[in-house]
């Protein structure tokens, strides 16, 4: 792995984050996690230092295709993110235009988006309190020509594909539980194993990396709601990012009378024609 720039970095806090148990790496069958119960039997907790990577993404260091996410502006047309007519209508064109802009992509498709509070209906709207990716370059094609499909277009042989999220705060600034992730160039690729997520009555084969002290976690402390990060799902192009796992976690340094996180975050597949 190369250098992942992290010396005009002055900040880090100490956190705790699940990982998927080490003894899932060397089996043949694969953890199944979707409950509260599932991720606790499935995932302990490991020790880790989030780092305030504000100064190396300023200073150009960070991106994309390199690291698996970056940071960008964006003023959201929605009055409510709580409107699920509203956010389809407003705020899914300016994702779409905005990852075109940030990923270079042809054509952007939105998958679907998740609000998530203080106060989730279920354990799938909570804040995520585990290492994972969402998806699996195993079902890359599967997936991408399956949401193509779902919106009237004919995939084309020099199409490839890659899968994004944006992850933005509204209402209050992110103090408390931020979204932290791995920059992947720490992240070996064979860290990263296959797992179920069996979540809304459903088994889909997705992916999350297994504890690997080397890992070099981020995030970018106190996003405003003008801020979005925008990170790697899949990607299946070559010689770039492949993946961009993450979790949320206990912020130590927030301040205590801090508001609640509240959040957005967009999945879309971007098309590259070739």
């Amino acid at each position: 792995m190369n250098d992942v720039g992290l010396s005009v970095e002055t900040r880090s806090v100490a956190a705790q984050v699940r990982y998927v148990n080490a003894e899932w790496k060397g089996r043949e069958d694969i953890p199944r996690i979707g409950s509260k119960e599932t991720r606790r039997a499935n995932t302990s907790n490991q020790d880790i230092r989030v780092h305030d990577v504000r100064a190396a993404h300023a200073a150009g260091l960070k991106s994309l295709d390199r690291n698996g996410y970056t940071l960008a502006k964006l003023t959201p047309g929605v009055p409510d993110f709580r409107d699920e007519a509203s956010v389809e209508k407003l705020y899914y064109p300016q994702i779409q235009d905005l990852l075109k802009r940030e990923t270079g992509a042809d054509h952007a498709f939105v998958y679907g988006h998740l609000v998530r509070t203080e106060k989730p209906i279920d354990f799938n709207d909570g804040y995520a309190r585990f290492v994972h990716c969402d998806y699996n370059i195993k079902r890359l094609t599967e997936m991408s020509e399956d949401v193509l499909t779902k919106h009237g277009v004919e995939p084309k042989a020099n199409w490839t594909y890659a899968w994004f999220n944006t992850w933005q705060p509204f209402d209050n600034v992110a103090a408390h539980n931020p979204l932290a992730f791995i920059d992947w160039e720490s992240l070996p690729e064979d860290d990263v194993i296959d797992y179920f997520y069996t979540g809304r009555n459903r088994d889909s084969l997705v992916a999350a990396p297994v504890y690997n002290p080397d890992h070099k976690w981020c995030f970018f402390p106190n996003m405003t709601p003008e801020e979005i990060l925008v990170f790697k799902q899949m990607d299946g192009r070559s010689d770039r990012s492949v993946y961009c796992p993450h979790t949320s976690f206990d912020n130590k340094d927030a301040p205590a009378d801090a508001p609640p996180r509240r959040s957005i975050e967009m999945r879309m597949l971007a098309v590259f024609e070739d």
